[in-house]
């Protein structure tokens, strides 16, 4: 295959502007791409974009079938449901030859299966799911560098992926700036069940049962530390952002569960039986070989630790120096302080690159900052 990118030469759409439509529109324009760009989404969003220049045109749902005569690629942004709801929509449209259908979805088989049966064969569909979000919501928090070296998901229908698949693969990769990877859909999903739908589920139990072991000992939640909270970050996730994922997945979620319970049953007896160095050791060990700096199903945050006095100002200080060089903190927590001394500042960041420039600048002024490992 040559090394040709894919070239949308009517308009791209994004149906569904909120925060991956708005950040795929807004990347795509601030990585120069010349092209037309139009968001179908509600009256406010699409006013909220069009100000932030996330799109070029915007109009209602409504528009859809008038819009799409018009479009090369058609990004499908909105929950999964939704998605399937859409594919539905459009197999009853006329739509353009050589139309593009992609989507964002967090599951793929689902949509995948929906597509193959009710799409018209003259249009192509491509599995999608970047691996990229953040806890906010809409296109006000549009982002341009939310794909920047994150991995992004294509699920082709077929066995192997055509070569149009490539070269839109390039497209993206050229204009979001983010790695492709091939995937077949119920591999996807498999992948994703295991390293973020679980781990989801784990973080709500643990809470869950932290909140029991409360009820029944007081302070339990008052003494629960850095770890703990580290550990349980994605337990704030509201539910109507999983909505789709576990409905959608519960089959390949479900015996997962299974072999994850089997795992702490032996660990049970292991405890019991004084037998975990193994367990332990064959973790760390695993843990070594994931790729450290990868944004992936669960993206990262990288910290860094901040001794700080205790007097007014300091944490305007440092925040005012961060925002100077362009450093964007995504979490702060004060960990530790004495009265009158100071104490410790956890702050977190995106990339490995940003937490290590933030704890450079840092100690050029004066504080005293480290990664925390």
């Amino acid at each position: 295959m040559g090394n040709d990118i894919y070239t949308p030469q009517k308009a791209i759409v994004l149906y569904s502007v909120g925060l991956l439509g708005g950040s795929i529109g807004i990347a795509l324009k601030k990585s120069g791409y010349a092209g037309r760009i139009i968001g179908l989404s509600s009256p406010a969003n699409i006013k909220t974009a069009l100000s932030l220049g996330c799109i070029d045109e915007g109009y209602d749902y409504d528009k859809l079938n008038e819009i799409i005569k018009d479009t090369d690629v058609i990004f499908l942004c909105s929950p999964i449901k939704v998605i399937i709801e859409t594919l539905t929509k459009l197999a009853k449209i006329d739509l353009p030859k050589n139309l593009i259908i992609t989507d964002v979805g967090s599951t793929k088989k689902e949509i995948a299966e929906a597509a193959k049966n009710i799409l018209p064969k003259h249009v192509h569909f491509l599995g999608g799911h970047p691996m990229a979000g953040s806890e906010k919501r809409g296109p006000s928090a549009a982002d341009p560098y939310l794909f920047q070296n994150a991995i992004y998901v294509l699920s082709p229908l077929t066995e192997k992926p055509a070569e149009i698949d490539i070269q839109f693969a390039r497209f993206l990769e050229h204009y979001l700036g983010c790695r492709h990877i091939i995937l077949k859909p119920e591999i996807h999903d498999t992948i994703a069940a295991t390293v973020s739908h679980i781990p989801h589920m784990l973080a709500v139990s643990l809470v869950n049962l932290a909140q029991e072991i409360e009820d029944q000992t007081p302070s339990t939640l008052h003494l629960a530390a850095g770890g703990f909270r580290d550990l349980t970050r994605i337990a704030s996730a509201p539910y109507k952002m999983w909505h789709d994922i576990f409905l959608t997945n519960k089959k390949t979620i479900a015996p997962l569960l299974d072999q994850c319970m089997e795992i702490l049953r032996s660990l049970k007896k292991k405890l019991i039986d004084n037998d975990l160095e193994e367990s332990f050791n064959n973790a760390a060990e695993t843990r070594r070989k994931i790729p450290l700096h990868n944004k992936g199903f669960m993206t990262p945050l990288y910290e860094i630790l901040v001794l700080a006095k205790d007097q007014p100002g300091v944490l305007a200080s440092m925040t005012n120096i961060l925002a100077i060089e362009n450093l964007n903190i995504k979490d702060i927590e004060v960990l530790k302080m004495r009265e009158g001394e100071g104490g410790t500042i956890k702050m977190a960041f995106n990339s490995y690159e940003t937490a290590s420039a933030a704890a450079e600048v840092l100690n050029k002024s004066g504080f005293s900052a480290w990664e925390r490992k």
